[in-house]
């Protein structure tokens, strides 16, 4: 097939055409001008005589004239067009010549940055040779490690059991309590060193459930009486009591240890905590505390950013039971988790922190990460932001009169204000009352699901405030109430509450047993299909 020729007058230099106009007309000159010298030609070609007479002289000449003049006009016309074409031309190939020494330059450079990107390449390599050699020294001194801890824990853990007993048979509570402490400390010290020697943490983990599973199957099919003592303990936790133990460890205030099986609050304006009665988990309770551990610390970290302090307590921890799941959630006031960061956020050495804050080297969040993995859990990580909205804030007072104000609320750079009714925007709301204050109810005017919060006995005299009931986990406004003679002022005051949350669900041992559900995810329809696409065969294409 030949190739199409592009021929378009833009794109080549026009030439200069041939001046046939008065080269035709001067033909037609010479020949009338012979006509007039030669009468006989004239008469052989039976030329009219009127052409003959000398008035046609004069307009002949002029006509000849005309047509020398329109072909000098073109040609000088088409001169200049000609000499920009070339202009053009020219201006074209030295950017055609600027162009190639350009990309000489860039093959030159280029050609430096792909010697310098293979001898990179091949010391990587050299490192990662050097690496598994040593990491497979590392796994032997693992081994050895846990050959010998292994010793030393049965050690250790024979004497405090021991003198534990010895104890409490002598009824020596105040001896036997820091004993229990000890020991406490001594199995999560061997549990933080098994996870520490596994070749992986979410297999490891995995394999220690199906073992707990299978006990907790064979306690469930078994009659009372029928052999139920030649099992082994019941592998089972109670998550409200990992989740106090490993508050305990990142709080600087002992604890009261709360009773089996029952609800257990803490509000110290540093913790907020609601630790709620739920299913009890397979597996060993070290391996909560170590989860949790982790991301409280990582949630007290981000929570003492400059700039994002609160009258309320900065870092929740949150557990209940949902759908036969332990739901735990972990809220810190601070900074968001930034979109470019999220596929790496629980990445092996992986964090966000800058080098000379570093601690944990990444290895918080990949711990809680491969923990959920092992109990074959979710992770999920929202970012919490103030939101704008308007509150009714309707105040009863103690002469029978009710005030109902609409209150505002835009956020700005993650810090709410209120619209005050001459039009500007102020921290708060302040109103003064000559009654005294018997309740205030606020409702949220665009926002129907949330119920309406009422606060009642107020006392007659120093100031109170009043936190949202609603959220008491992260309040998202403040009362504060100073009563006074004549004078009673009540004020509505926004809070920021721009944050970060981890949620976590693990099933629970009984959700294993009934396994009514089929896995934990919502969409697994789509995540089937969308693991089935790599294995279609191409469009067009063989399926063999």
């Amino acid at each position: 097939m030949a190739e199409k020729r592009d021929d378009r007058p833009d794109d080549r230099i026009q030439p200069v055409r041939f001046p046939f106009l008065g080269t035709l007309g001067g033909l037609l000159a010479i020949s009338w001008l012979l006509l007039l010298l030669d009468p006989t030609v004239a008469s052989f070609y039976s030329v009219p005589p009127v052409l003959l007479q000398a008035e046609w002289r004069y307009g002949a000449l002029a006509l000849f004239v005309t047509l020398i003049l329109a072909d000098m006009r073109r040609y000088h016309r088409e001169r200049r067009q000609q000499d920009s074409d070339l202009q053009a031309l020219r201006a074209q190939v030295h950017s055609l010549w600027q162009d190639r020494k350009q990309l000489q330059l860039k093959a030159h450079t280029y050609s430096d940055h792909a010697d310098k990107l293979k001898r990179f390449i091949s010391d990587k390599l050299l490192e990662y040779i050097e690496y598994d050699e040593k990491f497979l020294h590392f796994k032997s001194i693992a081994a050895e490690v846990r050959h010998n801890g292994v010793i030393s824990f049965d050690r250790v853990r024979t004497a405090l059991e021991g003198a534990l007993t010895e104890a409490e048979e002598a009824g020596d509570e105040q001896r036997a309590q820091p004993l229990r402490a000890a020991e406490d400390a001594m199995r999560y010290l061997w549990d933080l060193l098994d996870l520490s020697t596994a070749d992986n943490l979410a297999l490891h983990i995995g394999n220690q459930l199906c073992e707990c599973e299978e006990h907790y199957y064979q306690r469930m099919l078994s009659e009372e009486g029928d052999d139920t003592d030649e099992l082994p303990p019941p592998p089972v936790y109670d998550p409200g009591r990992a989740a106090w133990r490993a508050l305990g460890q990142v709080s600087q205030k002992p604890l009261e240890e709360p009773a089996v099986g029952t609800p257990w609050a803490l509000n110290d304006g540093q913790w907020y905590a609601d630790l709620q009665s739920t299913g009890t988990l397979l597996g060993t309770e070290n391996h909560l505390v170590l989860l949790l551990e982790n991301l409280l610390k990582n949630a007290q970290f981000h929570a003492r950013k400059r700039g994002y302090s609160s009258p309320f307590a900065p870092v929740t921890l949150e557990l209940r039971e949902e759908r036969g799941n332990a739901l735990i959630r972990v809220y810190n006031r601070g900074p968001h988790i930034r979109e470019e960061d999220r596929p790496n956020l629980f990445q092996l050495g992986f964090s966000t922190r800058r080098a000379r804050e570093h601690q944990g080297r990444g290895l918080g969040l990949y711990f809680v990460n491969e923990i959920v993995k092992g109990y074959e859990g979710q992770i999920a990580v929202h970012n919490i932001e103030t939101p704008a909205t308007q509150y009714a804030v309707r105040v009863a007072l103690s002469d029978g009169n009710v005030v109902t104000e609409l209150v505002d609320v835009a956020v700005e750079s993650g810090k709410p204000s209120c619209r005050s009714p001459e039009g500007e925007w102020q921290g708060q709301m302040e109103w003064t009352f000559e009654s005294p204050v018997e309740s205030v109810e606020v409702t949220t005017t665009d926002d129907r699901d949330q119920p309406t919060q009422r606060l009642a006995d107020f006392e007659a005299k120093g100031k109170q405030q009043r936190f949202d009931p609603g959220h008491p986990e992260r309040p998202r406004w403040r009362l504060s109430l100073t009563p006074k003679r004549n004078a009673h002022r009540l004020s509505f005051e926004p809070l920021a509450i721009d944050g970060v949350e981890f949620e976590i669900r693990l099933p629970t041992a009984q959700q294993r047993l009934d396994n009514t559900e089929l896995g934990m995810e919502d969409d697994i329809d789509a995540e089937v299909e969308r693991l089935d696409e790599h294995f279609q065969p191409p469009e067009g294409g063989s399926s063999h």
